[in-house]
This record gives C-alpha cells, structure tokens and sequence, in this order.
C-alpha cells in the first residue's frame, strides 16, 4: 500500500463523495478533480451500493487523481479495506461497527491513514487509545445523507465538549466534524468546535468534512473555494491579535493608550460611504428607544424580524446585528437563524441579548439553539441571564430581572466568554466584559437606569453601534489586515462592547446632573440627548475602567 506517513496528513477539507445527486453531466471523478483544484486536502471516497469490481475501478481512478495533485491529496477508502489495499489507497474510515482499528492496521500497515467516526467522548478516547490516525466527530448538523437518530446530531457544542473531554484526559488527535457542514454554518461550526481547555494551536478544529455542498454543486471547485477561504480566515483569526490596542496594554502603560482608542471610537466617521445599519431583531417593547439610541449615536436603525427580507438586509450595508431574545415568538426565532447565518456568512458583528433566559424551560432551548446555530459576536446579559448561560448558582432570573448575586462575576463572564468563543458582557450595579482571557470592570452609571422599561435592550444597541463603529476603524486603518471575521474573539471587539456600556452609563450620569430629570421618565428623554452630545473628552474623563485578576 503506497500510504504516506500519517503526518503529512492535511485535513483541512476533508471531502466524503456521494453519487447520489451529483449535478446533471457530472461525475464523481470530475466534481473531486474540480474540488481539489478549488482547495480539498483529503477525499474519501464512500460507496454503499456499488458492485466490488466499479468499486475499485473508482477508487484507483480516484487515486490516480488525488496523487497527481500539487500539493498531493491523500485519498482514503470508506469501510472497505480490501478495496484500499487493491487500490493503493492512503487509508481507510471505519465506523464504530467495523473492523477494530488494531485488525485494519495490521493489514494496511504501520503508516497507513486510518480514521475512525465518533459520537461520544468515549469512542473518541477509545479511537486515541487504539492510535487512530485522526477521528471524525459528529453528527454536527442535520444531514440529508444519512438517516441519523437526533440525539446523534449533537452540534458545535457536542463536538467541542468531546474534544475539551480529550484535553481534560491529556489526549491529543487530530479530528475534523462531519455532517450537514455548509457554508452557512461554517463560521459557527469551526469556531464552535474550538477546544477552550487548551490555549495552544491544538485546540482548533483540525478540519470539516463536506458531502453534499460540494459534490451536488454545479460548480464545485468554487464550492470548495469558499470552504477554503473561510476555513483560512478562521485559521488567521487564531494567531493575529490587534497588538496595538489589546488589553494587556492597560496593564503594562496604565489606561491612557487603551481608553484613548476607545474614545476614539465615538469620533470615527459615519458619514456615507460609511453608513452603519444596527439591524435588530428584537422584542415589541424597546423598539421605539432602541431606533432613537442608535440615531443618537449617529448609525441607523432598522427593525426587521421578516424572515422573507432579513437576509438581504444583512447582506445590504455594513454595520451589525442585534438579536434580542425578549419576544419569542416562531417566526422571530427562525428570523434569527436565517439572519445570523448571514451575518456569519460575510462576517458582520452579531450582538445576542438572551432576555430573560432563566424564566422558562422555552426561553432557555430557544437560546441555546440560537447559540448553537449561530456564532454571535457578543453576548449581553444581566447577572441572573449570563448565570443561567454558564450554569452557574448564586443570581437567577425573574422574569427579565436578576435575583441573588454571583461572588465572582469576573470568573462567570471569563468562563462563558471561553466556551462560547465570544466577548460576555454583564451588566448591573458593576459592569464586567470579559474576552476569554481579560476582565474590564466599568463602574460608570446611576441607579434610576434600572427603572427604565429596556434600559437593558440599550445597552445591546449601544454596543452593536460600538462594534459596527470598530470593524469600520479597523479596515479604514488597515485595509489589507481589515478585522475579517469579528465572529471570533478580538481585542477591537472587547474595546467596542466597554465602549457601549461606558458610553451609555456615562450619557445617564450627565443626564440626571439635569434640572428636567426628576424619574425614570425624564431619564430616557435626557440618556438620548446626553448620547446624541456625547463626545471623546466627556468619555476619557468620566470612564471607569479596571482589569482585574481571578482563579
């Protein structure tokens, strides 16, 4: 058998072939001839009904056209070991219930590939005990091309708790997901599956596994293209950091240089070509104060839930988008999902708001499928709503309103914003945003602010402008390094969520320093005029901003 040894295995996109509905005048062997030029570093080549002899006629031909690629593509047999080794195959995938991996390798070979499919954390450490040469873990999404059980499909998140399981036990593999992988979901898919428990380049996913959108794509070298440009983009998201403006800096020069950029970012330009639309989709109270805040902040509002139009209005103009969770109702959920696809698909900021996620068993599923399906960009809550996130005791929900208090709120924000890959803003009486590795305390604000109807729903309007207003700083300050996926955790990002809490909260300190203030009524009025006024030297002298340290 003519395998390479197993490292020099490149698993970025990982094609499984499928003959049932190729494109009309396509073959298997011209859609993988056209994926690989488009980007696929592996093929697999996976047959149930075919007869042995146009099995191996297939595989060889497949063969011939993976090792004649530049760069070389391994090609592996599914199931059939008799047919890898009369083919001359890399390697073979087997199932759980095919032959063991120790009986496939004493007859491949010591350097064959052999790849196992997982679903549970237990076959994965039985996979790396019995040296599998990589694991496959899903079923990620739905899929058309299997029947598979629905506890089987078990997500981003299912995916990324059987790999941060392998961390926790010292195991290393390389693994790639499979199942329902499309371009829409590719963006939640990597970055959901990203291992939290381990703070080297093992954590990431070592690649997808694609069937039906690139081998029934009319054009599947494009198809494949744009896994690879995506799954690159995820890759640089990793290892560039924003050095100039990343948090450490608070710690080694003082605040000065940090909160100069964040003031700096009230005063970037909004004037067109530059116009922001801050798209929500959010709940029937807070529309009308939601649209002045972000008037006020010089961006434009929209509030669409229409799940006919939402996609194009993602896709329509920069800025970001606002999901607020407070009115369920099912078509603003499946709105939800089709916009926040979109969002992940051109890379535009998402803020999500799980309003009053502890109230009801509904509110926490429906969260946790938005979380699931989309990869958001920023997650604000109050204390009781992010606890109920990181399922952490000590603050609850009633209703919309938070009960009890968590005794290290830096932790709980640190912890959700790791395993959700995203930045976590708590707000209350103190604020905490964290990245996954740094917490900013912000102890601007006045009380009356939570006597206000939706004060909370301002705030997430308040930071989508923010990040808009950050993506735009950035590709106008560098266009060749522009900040091309804000869905992954990034200091511009941390520096646009502190920016919209300080802002909001240092826009009511001024307004109940007013004679007109005298309640929560008179508040609202005077936060928007306060925004609509607000300026850098009001910001950099008021803020109140600290790093602190936890377990």
């Amino acid at each position: 058998m003519s395998a390479p040894a197993s490292s020099s295995l490149d698993l970025t996109l990982y094609l499984v072939t499928s003959s049932d509905n190729l494109s009309p005048g396509s073959t298997v062997e011209s859609t993988v001839e056209a994926a690989i030029k488009g980007g696929v570093t592996v093929v697999q080549l996976r047959e149930k009904q075919l007869p042995t002899r146009e099995f191996l006629k297939r595989a060889i031909a497949l063969r011939d056209i993976c090792h004649s690629a530049s760069p070389k593509v391994s090609f592996i047999v599914n199931d059939r070991i008799d047919i890898a080794l009369a083919s001359g195959a890399d390697g073979v995938h087997l199932g759980q219930e095919d032959m063991p991996i120790e009986t496939a390798r004493n007859l491949l070979g010591p350097n064959a590939i052999i790849g196992i499919s997982t679903n549970t954390i237990i076959e994965a450490i039985q996979a790396v005990t019995q040296k599998a040469t990589y694991i496959g873990i899903g079923t990620c999404w739905p899929t058309s091309t299997k029947v598979i059980s629905d506890h089987k499909i078990i997500g981003p998140r299912g995916v990324k708790k059987i790999r941060d399981e392998l961390f926790k036990q010292g195991f290393t593999i390389p693994a790639v997901t499979i199942g329902g992988v499309k371009t829409s979901n590719l963006c939640r898919t990597l970055h959901g599956c990203t291992s939290t428990l381990s703070h080297s380049s093992v954590g990431k996913l070592d690649g997808v596994a694609v069937v039906s959108a690139i081998m029934s794509s009319s054009q599947p070298q494009i198809a494949a293209r744009q896994f690879r440009e995506l799954i690159d983009e995820y890759h640089c998201t990793l290892v560039h950091k924003n050095q100039k403006f990343y948090p450490e800096r608070l710690l080694l020069e003082g605040k000065g240089p940090y909160i100069d950029y964040i003031t700096s970012l009230i005063g970037v330009d909004r004037s067109p070509p530059h116009h922001q639309l801050i798209h929500h989709i959010t709940n029937t109270v807070v529309q009308n104060d939601c649209a002045n805040l972000t008037l006020a902040l010089k961006c434009s509002p929209i509030m669409s839930s229409n799940s006919e139009e939402v996609e194009e209005l993602v896709e329509a103009v920069p800025g970001c988008l606002i999901l607020n969770l407070g009115t369920l109702e099912q078509p603003q959920i499946e709105a939800m999902k089709i916009a926040g696809r979109a969002a992940n698909r051109i890379n535009k900021p998402i803020v999500c708001d799980p309003v009053g996620v502890g109230a009801s068993r509904y509110r926490k599923k429906i969260t946790n499928q938005i979380l699931n399906d989309v990869q958001v960009s920023i997650i604000k809550g109050n204390q009781g709503e992010i606890a109920t996130l990181a399922e952490e005791s000590g603050a609850t929900t009633c209703g919309v309103d938070t009960m009890g208090f968590l005794p290290d709120p830096g932790r709980v924000v640190r912890d959700l914003a790791r395993k959700e890959r995203c930045i976590v803003a708590m707000t209350g009486p103190i604020d905490y945003v964290s990245d996954g590795v740094y917490i900013a305390k912000l102890e601007n604000g006045v009380g009356m602010l939570s006597s206000i109807t939706g004060s909370g729903c301002m705030t997430g309007s308040a930071i989508g402008c923010f990040a808009a207003l950050t993506k735009l700083k950035g590709e106008s300050a560098c266009p060749q390094l522009a900040f091309t996926n804000p869905t992954m955790i990034n200091s511009d990002l941390f520096a646009a969520t502190i920016a919209g809490i300080s802002s909001l909260n240092i826009a009511a300190e001024l307004a109940v320093t007013r004679s007109t203030v005298n309640g929560p009524v008179s508040l609202r009025a005077a936060l928007i005029d306060e925004l609509y006024h607000l300026t850098e030297s009001k910001i950099k002298s008021m803020i109140k901003i600290s790093l602190v340290t936890t377990d």
